[in-house]
């Protein structure tokens, strides 16, 4: 062996070594992401009300029947947890059905828990069985539907919209907002949960305060100073990937989600992520 090769295949093996750490840590390294976000009309009962949001899973499991993701969620003590769409994928709904149910029937134990659909959740077929199965959890689905919170003497009007890919005769957005300033009044508080990262605009011209959404995987791969490389209309270098983007008195938090779709492309530098997120009164 020359001198060349002896200093080069370990240079290889340690590459390789630090690659393989690299996409097992994109993979399965859990971050927990932590955000006050301030608003002015926020209701002062809410000040402080912690959510804990989880998004686009995609049948990806952390640890054994989930318990880092169940242990990460427990520890920040959410007020309410929110799942915004993607937990199932095309193909694998009966794999992925079983291990779901056994997460939210953990997660219902710690926080009121309420879920919006996502595209895949519907392109998997198995939509209906996926809302059944939550129902029976003792999950909140919300389906172009609403509720209203109560905390410390104030009213927040928590909204969920299905994603576009469901029925094509279905409420739309506009006219579930209107529900709502139609019962509480225009001037209402509104937390949204959408699946889609990609209508920042519509939220605004409707004058919803604070929209939680996924959808954008992050990119899938991220750079310091690019972001997020890919996009889920398989368009390079997408906006509205992850974090917080705001518009006309509409905010919205783009989750980076905790799986990916297709599988065959690796997140690269895109933890999977646990959003929780406080609201703050400003």
């Amino acid at each position: 062996m020359t001198k060349r090769r002896r200093i080069v295949i370990p240079v290889l093996l340690v590459l390789a070594a630090l690659v393989a750490a690299l996409l097992l840590l994109s993979k399965y390294g859990l971050a927990v992401t932590r955000l006050s976000l301030e608003f002015d009309d926020l209701p002062r009962g809410f000040d402080g009300f912690k959510i804990v949001q989880l998004s686009d899973l995609h049948g990806s499991e952390f640890g054994r029947d989930n318990a880092r993701l169940i242990k990460a969620v427990a520890q920040e003590e959410p007020d309410i947890i929110a799942l915004t769409g993607d937990f199932l994928d095309e193909g694998k709904a009966g794999q992925e059905l079983p291990a779901l149910e056994a997460l939210v029937k953990e997660l219902v134990k710690l926080a009121p828990v309420y879920f919006v659909s996502g595209n895949h959740d519907w392109a998997s077929g198995a939509a209906p069985e996926l809302f059944e199965t939550l129902g029976a959890a003792g999950v909140n689905c919300l389906r172009n539907d609403f509720v209203y919170l109560e905390r410390g003497g104030d009213v927040l009007v928590l909204g969920g919209v299905d994603d576009p890919n469901g029925p094509y005769d279905q409420k739309r957005p506009a006219q579930l907002v209107r529900e709502i300033r139609q019962q509480y009044g225009k001037d209402a508080y509104i937390l949204m949960l959408s699946h889609r990262n990609d209508e920042l605009p519509l939220w605004a011209h409707m004058g919803v305060q604070t929209v939680l959404c996924g959808h954008g995987h992050g990119g899938i791969w991220r750079f310091p100073f690019v972001g997020g490389v890919f996009g889920t209309q398989r368009n390079l270098f997408p906006t509205h990937t992850a974090g917080f983007y705001s518009d006309n008195g509409a905010s919205v938090f783009v989750n980076r989600g905790l799986g990916n779709s297709p599988r065959v492309i690796p997140r690269i530098l895109n933890r999977p992520q646990v959003a929780v997120i406080t609201l703050e009164r400003g």
